[in-house]
């Protein structure tokens, strides 16, 4: 489960000892806050959640992650700041320079700590489902987490890291991809060593460019894998922008039809 001890760890290069808290669940909506969880204030395009950091607290969050000054009646700590010290009790706030960099610093650092298969799942269309009949065949064998949702981008994918437990075995994420980049990103956090390509179509077209961008894109969850254990449908190597992916042996390559 995670703790202060991760989240201090991966934000910042202060080693004086942490005191243990536990947090229960990670959360950017205010309103599904709990006893113990730290709430993460990301400015949105309709919202703040910066404006609901109190709101938080009073549904029993321990922590925020804050990037900007708000009013509060709870100690904030800036670990920008290199000699910062925690308070004694909770709860209070964290200021960083920017809080979905640090969601996904957090969610980094916390997926390093865990040895266990990671499978990751992109393409135009059938991600979703695709997703879940792998982790519904998964979880018969073996501890299985899955996004939830469509939680699939760089605000998603890192929530769904930080609900890892000990004893998971299998984690079965699924990457959306919307511009070039998005992909990598998600890789370098989740770490996946098998990958899965639904299909290569232009249903992001208006945002990342042509076919070719889309499949550049795509090809970001190929070049991640260690071993290039990959599942892909046998019409994308028949696609022009498509044919340079297996540019190294793959170790395991399922053709699906």
């Amino acid at each position: 489960m995670l703790n202060l001890t991760h989240i201090i760890r991966a934000l910042s290069s202060n080693l004086a000892e942490i005191k243990a808290l536990q947090i229960s669940n990670v959360s950017i909506d205010s309103r599904e806050v709990k006893a113990g969880d730290l709430f993460i204030a990301i400015e949105g395009e309709n919202t703040d959640g910066h404006n609901f950091v109190e709101q938080a607290f009073s549904n029993g969050a321990a922590l925020a992650l804050i990037d900007r000054e708000i009013e509060s009646e709870y100690p904030i700590v800036d670990l920008r700041q290199a000699d910062f010290v925690l308070p004694e009790s909770t709860p209070y706030s964290l200021r960083v320079d920017d809080t979905v960099k640090a969601l996904q610093k957090v969610a980094g650092y916390y997926r390093c700590l865990f040895d266990l298969k990671v499978i990751g799942i992109t393409g135009s269309v059938g991600k979703s489902s695709t997703k879940d009949l792998i982790a519904s065949v998964l979880m018969h064998r073996f501890k299985t987490l899955a996004t939830r949702g469509n939680q699939n981008n760089e605000i998603g994918l890192p929530l769904t890291l930080l609900r890892l437990e000990k004893d998971d075995e299998v984690a079965v994420l699924e990457m959306g991809f919307y511009q070039p980049g998005e992909i990598k990103l998600l890789c370098d956090l989740a770490k996946p060593q098998i990958g899965v390509i639904t299909n290569v179509g232009t249903v992001h077209a208006e945002r990342a460019g042509s076919i070719e961008s889309i499949a550049s894109g795509k090809a970001e969850l190929v070049q991640a894998l260690p071993l290039l254990q990959l599942v892909l449908p046998f019409s994308i190597m028949t696609t022009s922008a498509c044919s340079g992916w297996l540019t190294r042996p793959p170790r395991v390559c399922f053709i699906m039809a």
